[in-house]
This record gives structure tokens, C-alpha cells and sequence, in this order.
């Protein structure tokens, strides 16, 4: 009696690990998946916010051309607070210097545009330049 109750035992550890392991195995494989599709999520996102960057430079560039200083400054404040909040949030060091320069000339383009100075262009040029140049992820 004892060694058919122990023989029993055995076999209901056998069929638990047996269902177990494959379980354990494909719960493992969907944390790894998971994990690389939030690595690739982020990089996404941060690849987003670049191009919205440059977008708003762009925008800013335009709009400086066609002596619009005020829709130009606009412009300039998203773009400096946005590079500002990217800035803080990135854990690339080059990518970082890359902004901390563009983030620079935040007070002279500011101020320009504020003054409606059309030498401003040249700068935001350089700028935009810069910010194409400079910042892909």
C-alpha cells in the first residue's frame, strides 16, 4: 500500500512538471518578446519626438522668412521647451550635447524674434541645419 501510494506521488509530481516546464518556458520567452518590443516602443517614440523637434524648427525657419515673428516665436518656444523635456528624459550622452547646443541660443533667437529682427533667419537657419544634421535617433 505504501509504495503504490508512493508510486502515485511520483507520478503526480512527473505530470505536474511536465505541464509545468513548457508553461514556465513560454511565460519566460513572452517577458523576453515583451521586453524587446517595449526597447523598440521607446526607441519609436524617441525617433517621434525628434522628428516633431525638427519639424518645429522647420516651421519656425518658415515662418521667420515670412516675417511672422510672433507664429515664429511660438514656434520657438515649443521647440526650445520640447529639445528642453527631450533633453532631461534621454539617457544619450551625445544626443544630449546635441541639444544642450541647439538649446544654447534659446535667449538670442528669443529675443530676436521678440524684436522682430529679420537677421534672426540666419540664425534659425544654422539652427535648423543643426537640428537636421544633429538630431536622428
Amino acid at each position: 500500500m505504501k509504495n503504490r501510494l508512493i508510486l502515485w506521488l511520483v507520478l503526480l509530481l512527473i505530470g505536474f512538471l511536465a505541464g509545468f516546464i513548457p508553461q514556465y518556458i513560454k511565460a519566460q520567452r513572452a517577458v523576453s518578446e515583451l521586453s524587446s518590443a517595449k526597447q523598440q516602443l521607446s526607441s519609436c517614440q524617441l525617433a517621434n519626438r525628434l522628428a516633431q523637434l525638427r519639424d518645429t524648427a522647420a516651421l519656425m525657419f518658415l515662418e521667420a522668412t515670412r516675417k511672422n515673428y510672433g507664429i515664429a516665436g511660438e514656434h520657438a518656444r515649443r521647440f526650445f521647451e520640447e529639445g528642453q523635456q527631450i533633453a532631461a528624459q534621454t539617457t544619450d550622452a551625445g544626443l544630449r550635447t546635441s541639444l544642450q547646443q541647439l538649446l544654447n541660443s534659446r535667449d538670442a533667437i528669443t529675443a530676436q524674434l521678440a524684436k522682430g529682427d529679420p537677421a534672426v533667419v540666419t540664425e534659425l537657419e544654422t539652427l535648423l541645419m543643426k537640428a537636421e544634421h544633429d538630431l536622428k535617433p
